[in-house]
């Protein structure tokens, strides 16, 4: 495990190379906020100009796929959402709704940008921690999908020098026990995975 760039002030994500002086600096420069359960906190494919950290409550990445409704994490108090569009600038890749009430800071990218003239250090170690947090939701995702990558390996038939195999027509390819494996794998893949 890495030692990180600076010694570790806190629990958290983003935040844990703070001094309680940095914190506040942070926390003042975020607005805010609050959400009930099963309030919709950030939106797939809206465009994205902020992150959220929790600092009370828990939040939920969900996606669909196969028509199902899954849910990819839990972020708790601490945690970081909205860390993929904040930093490139992009649409939102998931939705994100409140799993209980919730009180949020919200970061947008102005504010950040703010701190590079203003505060400079505390600005360094932002960015820094979002480096770190992409960094590690990257690695687990890698670490969750080998079963996938694994298991798509194994259906590549070798071929001879007689030219390509012959394959028999099946109606169900994958039949519904790579199915159920490929949607567990899916459920796994986004623990720990925000990238919202």
């Amino acid at each position: 495990m890495s030692t990180g760039w600076w010694p570790r002030a806190r629990s958290g994500e983003l935040v844990e190379y703070l001094d309680a002086k940095e914190h506040e600096r942070l926390l003042a420069a975020m607005e805010p906020g609050e959400s009930k359960a099963g309030d919709r906190v950030l939106t797939k494919g809206s465009p994205s100009r902020s992150l959220l950290l929790v600092e009370d409550g828990e939040l939920q990445i969900v996606d669909e796929a196969m028509g199902e409704v899954l849910v990819l994490a839990t972020i708790g108090a601490g945690g970081v959402v909205g860390e993929v569009g904040f930093v490139d600038g992009e649409v939102r890749t998931h939705d994100v709704r409140a799993r209980t009430d919730c009180r949020l800071r919200r970061l947008t990218r102005e504010k950040l940008l703010a701190l590079v003239e203003n505060d400079p250090a505390l600005f360094a170690k932002i960015t820094i921690s979002l480096a770190e947090l992409i960094s590690r939701r990257f690695r687990s995702v890698v670490r969750e999908l080998e079963p996938v990558r694994a298991f798509a390996a194994s259906l590549q038939e070798p071929m001879d020098d007689e030219g390509p195999a012959e394959f028999e027509e099946i109606d169900d390819p994958l039949g519904e026990t790579a199915m159920d494996l490929i949607r567990d794998v899916g459920r796994k893949a986004g623990k720990g995975v925000a990238g919202v």
